[in-house]
């Protein structure tokens, strides 16, 4: 084994050891269920699981919204390589897979960039412990988008055909991830990366090389990209989206760049009472997408010293744009970009490329303050200011907290006055880190110091500070959660007698809270989440705006009726057997009282409509399901005249319908369920979702993988090799 491959395995070894004892709760059986990752990741990963071991493709969601496309929507990351292992481990332990792949990769690019074993270990350490890295988990498709990323900016900079082809191919992976916006973020750190490249050469061959690349990524994603993109065109997110959902909803404020010297400075976020969350009322939605930027005060200041090199430059450039971006609405010219794109929300997942980019920009600082005086002198500046940052909000915490309230207020990181106690809290931490910082500042500048000495004091203080940032910082559910039957949802699998559920007042946010509580902060009927143990929904409110815009509009519009008689009926038109509802007495005509969960009240409704019904004409004759799969339906149909058979699945253009190898028309009904004309006598009908799309995109794909490596096995493309 090669010097340098060894070297590779102890950098990927000790991170890969770090990464098992911070998430090591997860790996022996915790469970992700706070916020997206338990009422809608972990779902879905789930019904993924229930359709492969039926035997079927996952071509269709019978689950949720009475029905809807599941591999044609790309947050179901259906053909990402590792979503198979749903069969044999959780959806938690899928996903902490996909995030030990990404630091896996991320370690392998750094050494690719020429750094040393300890510099990539130390730049997978930093992104470990950094405050996305904590939030990512339980966004599921972020590991997995995420992962292919860095290998390819890396590959990239190489300019030869096999890094150009590797590029491409690596980007249109990552939109199998389950992120497209994760995607397109690291396609726009390929053009900057290309941009930085040109501009250093006086040479626009990098940009050509840019646009081969993305041709390449856009061809190697089609299977996911082609069918996604008529999903999107029928959505409600495709069709327009509300501002509480839209493309500038959760900037980054400005001020939010303070929170890199100590995070707390917006408060507790898993704090119980509001008063020490005093940030909360700053946030677009009362918290931000990812709960801490920090990557620690050591990481700053060795980023600091890569500015000596092109690399470090060029890390610090992605860095800068990653930022620029996540401020959203807070940079005009952002703004306005990202207003033209709505379809890509949230800006703070730009911050996704500066934490990557610090922690590539920290590992080649590492290096460059090993043989570079220049470095060393830029990174000992940079923890003397940081020190005294500290040092200053530290001050102001135990003397002058009135004060320190003012400029927080100030720096839109709180939403008026702070209890001097609260503040208070934070003078340990800060003082810590000034002290810290300045010891290290002052031993850098002393030479007799062994070079390795104040290594491992570097070290032992990020280790330190980072594991106070994140401890607690993604709180882990019981493994119960997931895998034994909790008694409500037992009681809706029994009552519901093949028919689907609906939540009623999950659109309350009283109601929602009231049932949390109940619940100790996890509901397993919350819509969508029962799903985890086959719970069929309809008319839910579906928090995925990748639904068919109809579908989303009848969810909205059943939400804003009140309990009743009108509510009762259209939920038993779309073949809702049971209900959950905290609404009083009386219940509708029809209507049965099962029982009680917690506050609320379990009730079936007498006059659900079958799953599959004889509409229009006479309405004389038989019909029998001889088969029923995620994607297909086999019906037996015995009609005096012709007539039109309802399903009761969510209406897609998709859908067809056959008798005797005849193809009949399908439509949506009134409801917007499906709809078949059947012909007068006995016919056996097969309705079958069939995408078109899926076989384009394969082929799409599969000329993408063959272009990649013809030009792979060409000379390359530039002059030289930029790694």
């Amino acid at each position: 084994m090669t010097t340098e491959r060894r070297g590779t395995l102890l950098s990927l070894g000790a991170v890969l050891s770090l990464f098992a004892l911070r998430f090591h709760e997860f790996l022996t059986g915790a469970v992700l269920s706070f916020r997206d990752a338990g009422f809608f990741f972990a779902p879905w990963r789930s019904v993924l699981a229930h359709v492969l071991r039926a035997g079927d493709f996952p071509y269709w969601n019978d689950f949720f919204s009475g029905g809807r496309a599941l591999a044609a929507n790309p947050n179901a990351a259906v053909f990402w390589p590792l979503s198979p292992l749903v069969l044999v481990a959780s959806p938690t332990l899928l996903t902490f897979a996909n995030a030990a792949l990404t630091l896996a990769l991320f370690v392998i690019a750094l050494r690719m960039l020429g750094l040393s074993a300890v510099a990539s270990a130390a730049g997978g350490t930093v992104l470990l412990f950094s405050g996305v890295f904590q939030s990512v988990p339980q966004y599921f498709g972020l590991c997995a988008a995420l992962a292919p990323l860095p290998l390819a900016l890396v590959l990239f900079a190489r300019g030869t055909r096999p890094g150009i082809a590797g590029s491409g191919l690596l980007l249109g992976l990552s939109f199998l991830g389950g992120e497209p916006v994760v995607t397109a973020i690291g396609g726009a750190a390929l053009v900057v990366v290309s941009g930085f490249l040109a501009l250093s050469e006086k040479s626009a061959r990098p940009l050509g090389n840019a646009f081969v690349a993305g041709v390449l990524a856009l061809a190697a994603a089609g299977i996911q990209l082609l069918p996604a993109a008529g999903e999107l065109a029928r959505s409600s997110r495709g069709q327009g989206l509300d501002p509480r959902h839209g493309a500038l909803f959760w900037s980054v404020a400005p001020g939010r760049l303070l929170t890199l010297i100590e995070p707390r400075l917006v408060g507790d976020p898993l704090a119980e009472e509001d008063a020490a969350y005093w940030g909360a009322a700053t946030f677009d939605a009362g918290n931000p997408y990812f709960l801490d930027l920090a990557l620690g005060c050591i990481p700053l200041a060795l980023a600091a010293a890569a500015t000596v090199t092109r690399a470090g430059r060029a890390a610090l450039a992605l860095a800068a744009v990653g930022a620029l971006f996540a401020t959203g609405r807070y940079f005009p010219p952002a703004g306005a970009l990202l207003g033209a794109l709505p379809v890509f929300r949230y800006p703070e997942k730009w911050w996704l490329l500066t934490t990557f980019a610090l922690a590539a920009a920290a590992a080649v600082g590492w290096d460059a303050c090993r043989s570079d005086p220049r470095a060393r002198g830029r990174a000992t500046r940079s923890a003397w200011a940081l020190a005294l940052a500290s040092l200053v909000l530290a001050a102001l915490s135990r003397l002058f907290p009135g004060a320190l309230s003012g400029l927080l207020e100030a720096f839109a990181l709180s939403g008026g006055a702070i209890a001097p106690g609260l503040l208070g809290a934070l003078t340990g931490p800060l003082l810590a880190s000034a002290a810290g910082l300045a010891l290290l500042a002052l031993l850098a500048r002393k030479e007799r110091v062994p070079p390795r000495l104040l290594a491992f004091l570097c070290a032992a203080f990020f280790l330190l500070d980072a594991t106070r940032r994140v401890v607690g910082s993604l709180p882990a559910g019981g493994p119960e959660r997931h895998t034994s039957v909790p008694g409500g949802v037992a009681a809706v699998l029994r009552e519901a007698r093949g028919g689907r559920f609906f939540d009623d007042g999950a659109s309350d946010p009283a109601t929602v809270r009231a049932r949390l509580e109940e619940q100790s902060g996890y509901d397993p009927l919350f819509p969508e989440t029962g799903a985890i143990f086959g719970v069929r929904y309809a008319g839910e409110n579906d928090v995925d705006r990748m639904a068919p815009a109809h579908a989303q509009a009848f969810a909205v519009e059943l939400a804003r009726l009140p309990w009743g008689e009108e509510k009762a009926r259209r939920l038993e038109r779309a073949g809702v057997t049971l209900v959950r509802t905290r609404a009083p007495l009386p219940d509708p005509a029809g209507t049965e009282a099962l029982g009680r969960l917690g506050g609320d009240r379990l009730v079936r409704l007498a006059g659900a409509r079958e799953e599959v019904a004889l509409t229009g004409g006479s309405g004389a004759g038989s019909i029998t399901l001889v088969e029923r799969r995620s994607h297909r339906l086999v019906v037996d149909a015995e009609v005096a005249d012709a007539t039109s058979l309802l399903v009761l699945r969510t209406y897609d253009p998709h859908w067809t319908a056959r008798t005797g190898g005849r193809p009949l028309a399908v439509r949506k009904s009134a409801d917007g369920f499906l709809e078949v004309a059947v012909p007068a006598g006995r016919a056996r009908v097969e309705l079958v979702y069939e995408n078109p799309w899926f076989l384009r995109g394969l082929a799409l794909t599969l000329t993408g993988l063959l272009a990649a490596v013809a030009i792979a096995r060409q000379t390359r493309l530039s002059h030289h090799p930029r790694a």
